[in-house]
């Protein structure tokens, strides 16, 4: 990434701002539907490889004009920023605020002609007063193509290649795939940090799912011509907690195989229930300890963030099954998953850091988003991060002493990640490093820079040439959830070091945890350690 000094309402490196691929002067943008601010403030944006502004920190926090409410603030500042990032205010649509420890998130949603960008967003980082902090994301500037004006003729077409290419994929009949929704977006694979123009292209993105629980995937279908771009696996591989016991029956088909509360019955809720089986014991306990975990460090009730009411009478919980199997699978299922509504089991794949992680999949699908591409590592990255963050403050056995940074630990998996040494498991601990592939169908191949980053923040130590001074648990904690709420949906690793840096900034500037600007420092030398300040080769 490149950084530069600009006054805020300029683009990058001119006295000019690009709006949807038309270049209009300063001395326009008046005409052009755009204000001007009333004082230009000075700030430090950064740009990626196509020259898109990613981020924009005001060098002093820019005041509110609107008062302190998060909605109204973040309007304050749309004007200024949407011409920093080269767009028009009037296409990026509030969509959520969320509260943090250090101020709050306001997201923006870009729509071209009233249909969204995939992954165009921009988020705010604004103050308890409503000041700007920092804001990052990234829009599109360019469109080529146009939707079919029959557009039910070609969301059939879609729908048609997407499943069967899905087929072919997976080595599946086309009967055994089914479309569960189909939206359409304008389509920009260089906002998830892929090579080429920049350039936003009509699509539709296809949901479907095979003939076993976990198999969920979507796929990126051109409106124009019914090409199929690219595609992505959406099952993550999950206080009022529901958790029923499969007792090994095969699932399969669609969500309804493995849900608690309607397929099978609670064997423990909030009311009651026994069981003596362990795992359905020990998920129970565990959903308590993960929302303890955000409930007192994050102020965030898990439970009304991703919980799910099945209409079965025991309202929105956290829900899972355990001791499921699976069609086509060994018999106990080695894994666990979230499927976008609950949490699912093998037998003996029932620790406290694995059940974080899978649950923190439905705190990242209801926040930032990530998905496809490296926004996928991403996710599995955080997924790490808060699922050993969980098990660490439980002072759960599988989280303390040698296990301190492993994953799996303790459950039938046995140790399958280390965060301190990712190599050990033949992962990268650096962009571009050893064992890193850009292009990795795999989210978790390259995780463990996220890992090895969280780890360097967390405990410290000397690592690529950097000394890095560990912040602790207590300080790390605020400073990860504010990167789960400030990256957009396609994120990729520079924007994740980004982040980072950002977000410590917000939580210094209101002393978070003690939180200090020395603090900031050493993430920034953790960030640049792990080397989230190159673009992947």
């Amino acid at each position: 990434m490149s950084r530069k000094s600009v006054k805020a309402g300029l683009a990058v490196g001119s006295a000019a701002t690009v709006l949807l691929g038309v270049v209009i002067s300063t001395a326009t943008l008046a005409t052009a539907g755009v204000p001007q601010p009333q004082q230009a403030a000075a700030a430090d944006v950064l740009t990626d490889a196509t020259g898109r502004v990613v981020s924009m920190t005001p060098q002093t926090p820019e005041p509110s004009t609107q008062g302190t409410d998060p909605g109204q603030a973040g309007n304050s500042h749309l004007d200024a920023i949407a011409k920093v990032f080269g767009v028009l205010a009037d296409t990026l649509k509030l969509v959520d605020v969320k509260q943090l420890p250090s101020g709050t998130a306001v997201r923006y949603q870009q729509e071209i002609a009233g249909i969204p960008v995939f992954g165009g967003q921009i988020v705010q980082n604004l103050a308890p007063d409503g000041s700007l902090i920092s804001a990052q994301g990234k829009v599109s500037q360019r469109t080529r193509g146009s939707f079919p004006a029959n557009a039910l003729s070609a969301k059939s077409s879609a729908n048609t290649a997407a499943v069967r290419k899905t087929a072919a994929n997976h080595n599946l009949a086309a009967e055994q795939v089914s479309v569960r929704e189909t939206t359409p977006y304008w389509w920009d694979p260089t906002l998830g940090g892929e090579p080429g123009e920049a350039v936003a292209q009509p699509a539709y993105v296809v949901r479907l799912r095979g003939s076993q629980a976990e198999q969920q995937w979507s796929m990126v279908v051109g409106a124009e011509r019914s090409e199929v771009v690219t595609s992505w696996k959406d099952a993550r591989e999950a206080v009022n907690r529901d958790v029923c016991d499969a007792g090994r029956r095969v699932v399969a088909g669609d969500l309804n195989s493995v849900r608690c509360g309607t397929t099978f019955r609670p064997a423990l809720t909030e009311r009651g229930g026994r069981s003596n089986v362990a795992d359905v014991n020990n998920v129970f306990k565990f959903f308590g300890q993960a929302s303890d975990f955000y409930a007192k460090n994050l102020n965030v009730d898990l439970t009304q963030l991703i919980g799910n009411d099945l209409r079965d009478g025991t309202g929105k919980a956290l829900r899972g099954t355990v001791r499921i199997c699976v069609q086509d699978e060994r018999c106990p299922f080695l894994n666990a998953f979230w499927d976008g509504e609950q949490m699912a089991f093998g037998e003996g794949v029932t620790t406290l850091n694995v059940t974080g992680h899978e649950l923190t999949h439905g705190v990242t699908q209801h926040t930032s988003g990530l998905q496809g591409g490296l926004a996928d590592a991403l996710n599995e990255g955080l997924s790490d991060v808060f699922g050993k963050f969980i098990g660490i403050t439980a002072n759960d056995p599988n989280d303390t002493g040698a296990n301190r940074w492993t994953i799996g630990a303790g459950s039938a998996l046995g140790a399958i990640r280390d965060m301190q040494n990712p190599g050990r498991f033949k992962q990268p601990d650096k962009v571009n490093g050893t064992f890193w592939v850009t292009n990795n169908p795999d989210p978790h191949a390259n995780d463990g820079v996220v890992n090895k980053t969280d780890f360097l923040i967390t405990d410290g130590g000397s690592f690529n040439g950097k000394t890095i001074k560990g912040l602790g648990v207590a300080k790390s904690v605020p400073i990860w959830f504010g990167v789960e709420n400030l990256l957009t949906p396609r994120a990729t690793f520079q924007d994740l070091g980004n982040a980072l840096n950002s977000s410590c900034k917000a939580n210094a500037a209101k002393g978070v945890a003690g939180i200090t600007q020395d603090d900031c420092t050493q993430v920034a030398n953790a960030v640049l350690a792990t080397q989230l300040n190159q673009r992947p080769r």
